[in-house]
């Protein structure tokens, strides 16, 4: 990955945690920390880490720091008495690099939202939750020779710098490579567009992991994030 893009991923993390433009570009030390009070999330961007919750949270950056895999179990074990419960553990993968391939060339895409409408009503609706598309602002959708929607993927713009990227991918449809047609239709348009494209997805989903590393994301982070509800 070029530094220049991982300088531009820096800037816009540091920009979604509430940090200074430049607080992720210096050589890493101690744990950057940020108070907030109904959260606890810790981010790991290559060799930077950021502790962002309740003051009594900022005492287990240490630990966190020497225990990357454990972290959930730390956050959580701290928050017990706070209502802690945890939104998930990610992985954060970035790419600069335009995903080749004729099969692009020659899918059938449209940006029709009707058609997003319908791939997310032929998907499971905990899916179509999760991926969100037709609230992205850039949803495309593939499209078989029986105009039928087969994957749909898109992304929303974080901070005016990474297009943060979702996929769709009927139940019929899948394991036959629409998903991973559609991921790279949009992962190029998001470069188009000068941005860069991230893939966020959960630790277990091992799947979207290997696709993403087949377009060429390169994983560099992940964000653990346990929500205080007491």
């Amino acid at each position: 990955m070029d530094p220049n893009t991982e300088a531009i991923i820096r800037l816009a993390w540091a920009r979604i945690l509430g940090l200074p433009d430049d607080a992720l570009d210096t050589p890493a030390t101690d744990v950057l920390t940020r108070t907030d009070d109904s959260v606890i999330s810790y981010v790991r961007l290559w060799d930077h880490r950021v502790l962002i919750g309740p003051l009594w949270a900022h005492s287990l950056a240490p630990a966190l720091a020497q225990d990357d895999a454990g972290v959930a179990t730390t956050l959580l074990t701290a928050a017990a008495d706070h209502g802690g419960r945890l939104l998930g553990r990610a992985h954060l993968a970035f790419t600069d690099t335009y995903v080749p391939g004729p099969h692009l060339e020659t899918a059938v895409v449209t940006d029709d939202p009707a058609a997003v409408v319908d791939l997310e009503a032929s998907c499971p609706p905990d899916d179509v939750t999760e991926v969100g598309l037709a609230g992205m602002a850039r949803a495309l959708v593939t499209l078989d020779e029986l105009d039928r929607p087969t994957a749909g993927a898109g992304y929303e713009e974080w901070q005016g710098i990474v297009a943060h990227l979702g996929v769709l991918t009927p139940p019929p449809f899948r394991r036959q490579g629409h998903g991973l047609t559609a991921a790279g239709i949009a992962t190029n348009d998001a470069l188009d567009a000068g941005l860069v494209p991230q893939w966020r997805v959960r630790t277990e989903n091992r799947a979207s992991r290997r696709v993403a590393a087949r377009l060429g994301f390169r994983e560099v982070g992940t964000q653990t994030t346990v929500l205080l509800t007491a």
